[in-house]
């Protein structure tokens, strides 16, 4: 879990983008886990100035990987753009089955 500083939330937006890729690289790997154990859940970040944590529910994994693969593959973490591609294409694959039920 990331642990940001801001204590507003103009701050808040410049902090997330001067950390853009290990907020990403974060994200990423957290969704890969939670997928794996079947989490509805990921809690990516506490700010703890602002009482606000930063989290992606199940309905946005598929989004949050597609999203996020661009930076992780600029950090070089290649192993785990292949998990996320995996994960990817399952989550594709999934909701074309429940859209065409």
């Amino acid at each position: 879990m990331i642990k940001l500083n801001a204590t507003n939330l103009e701050e808040l937006e410049q902090e997330l983008n001067e950390r853009a890729t290990e907020v990403s690289v974060e994200l990423v790997k957290n969704v890969c886990k939670a997928l794996e154990v079947g989490a509805d859940k990921v809690n990516l970040a506490i700010i703890s100035q602002l009482n606000m944590d930063l989290s992606v529910h199940r309905g946005g994994y598929l989004e949050a990987l597609t999203a996020n693969l661009h930076r992780c593959e600029l950090a070089e973490e290649f192993e785990l753009c292949q998990e996320a591609q995996k994960w990817i294409k399952i989550l594709e694959d999934e909701r074309k089955e429940t859209l065409s039920k």
